[in-house]
């Protein structure tokens, strides 16, 4: 009985270690990551699109609201689960060589 009881103990500590551990610690970066998301953040959203983050609004009830160019002059309006991955953050933007500022 001890025997079964500490290969089902094993059983499970493997399934947290092997499945669920990797995606909870990517579920808490891509949380942080949303959190210092910035105007000005070059993204690519989840649909593989390549823009900048304009304009962050956040209400108090209700999603929060973010507008993204992805051309000159075309906006577009999403939620940050749209946001695939920050690419570019706007600090190092301002900070690349040949860029006028």
């Amino acid at each position: 009985m001890a025997e079964s009881l500490l290969l089902l103990a094993a059983v499970v500590a493997s399934f947290y270690f092997i499945l669920m551990r990797p995606v909870l610690q990517q579920q808490k970066k891509r949380r942080g990551d949303m959190s210092r998301l910035v105007i000005g953040d070059e993204v690519i959203t989840s649909g593989g699109f390549f823009a900048t983050v304009r304009d962050i609004q956040t209400r108090e009830q209700g999603p929060v609201e973010i507008t993204l160019e992805v051309a000159p002059g075309v906006l577009l309006r999403g939620t940050p689960e749209a946001i695939g991955s920050i690419t570019q953050p706007a600090d190092a933007m301002s900070s690349r060589p040949g860029k006028a500022s």
